[in-house]
């Protein structure tokens, strides 16, 4: 009885040592820290922080996007100095690297500025990702030293962010022919996909935030083209998003999974195990179907890739 007790001390002792030399660190405060306190002239204002309840508070239309893809905490400070355009850091746990490189490709467009491990500039905003966290930075106005400031402070903030995420396993299944590589997409939701690419008024790839989707461009601008890869918790649910599919966007040819659309060209669909593979846009209806056998065969861990004619 002794022994119990003085080994349940020793597990209280060392457990006060642990809490004293490892402190835990609440989220919102681990969060600040990546971001410096001052950055050239400028001093920094309190923070404000939120989380996915509160974030309307503080970006109202916008909050959604975060929303959709499980954001857990944004910590926003403000750079301030007299006479000059303010500059405000958004940092976002997103909760995964996933998730935080698919807010990333919510918005593609501008240069990039080689942070983070993608990133973007445009217009006095800076936006990257890295590990599960999203950032952007941006100056109320645009100039020679705002630019410079928005740029050190991305540097700094990339630097202090310890790990290094991987891009979501989807990614891994798109043919590498014809892919244009900053038109990858990957969320969740219905609202999103249409947002970028307008499929139906409802959600007939019964889309919800357990799905993984992807949605990549191909070709050139004048022969554009789409794949969507949707991921399912199991093959049930995709096979019945696959039929959802077919019988609504082509009901005349379902049972075949192709159909010639009204713009002339040729849209294709694919059930492979837990995954619904879709096609748009293709010139041709035997190269609709190649792209889908290319898709499946890196899908299915096959190293004779199959070649589009």
């Amino acid at each position: 009885m002794k022994r119990v007790v003085v080994y349940a001390a020793v597990l209280a002792l060392l457990g006060g040592l642990v809490l004293m030399t490892e402190p835990i660190v609440p989220d919102f405060q681990k969060l600040a820290s990546f971001i410096p306190p001052t950055i050239g002239p400028y001093v920094s204002e309190a923070d404000q922080t939120f989380d996915a309840e509160t974030i309307f508070d503080y970006i109202d239309g916008a909050g959604e996007v975060y929303r959709s893809y499980n954001m857990k905490i944004l910590v926003a400070r403000r750079f301030h100095k007299d006479g000059k355009p303010d500059i405000v850091v958004d940092l976002f746990d997103m909760g995964s690297p996933e998730d935080a490189f698919g807010v990333f490709t919510h918005d593609l467009d501008g240069e990039d500025a080689e942070v983070g491990q993608g990133s973007n500039y445009k217009a006095g905003l800076l936006s990257f990702w890295k590990d599960r966290y999203f950032l952007s930075v941006y100056a109320e106005e645009e100039t020679a030293e705002t630019k410079g400031l928005v740029f050190e402070l991305g540097r700094r903030i990339d630097g202090a962010i310890p790990g290094r995420g991987e891009t979501p396993d989807l990614l891994r299944h798109l043919p590498a022919e014809g892919l244009d590589t900053g038109r990858v997409r990957f969320f969740h939701n219905h609202s999103v996909l249409n947002y970028h690419f307008f499929v139906a008024d409802t959600n007939i790839l019964l889309l919800d935030q357990k799905t993984d989707a992807v949605l990549a461009d191909y070709g050139s601008k004048d022969d554009r083209s789409k794949v969507l890869m949707v991921a399912y918790e199991d093959g049930g649910s995709a096979a019945k998003a696959g039929v959802s599919f077919a019988r609504a966007y082509m009901p005349e040819a379902a049972e075949k999974g192709i159909v010639k659309t009204e713009n002339g060209k040729w849209t294709a669909v694919r059930v492979n195990d837990r995954y619904v593979v879709i096609v748009f846009d293709m010139i041709a209806e035997r190269t609709a179907a190649a792209r889908l056998d290319a898709v499946v065969a890196l899908m299915n861990g096959r190293a004779d890739r199959m070649q589009e004619e």
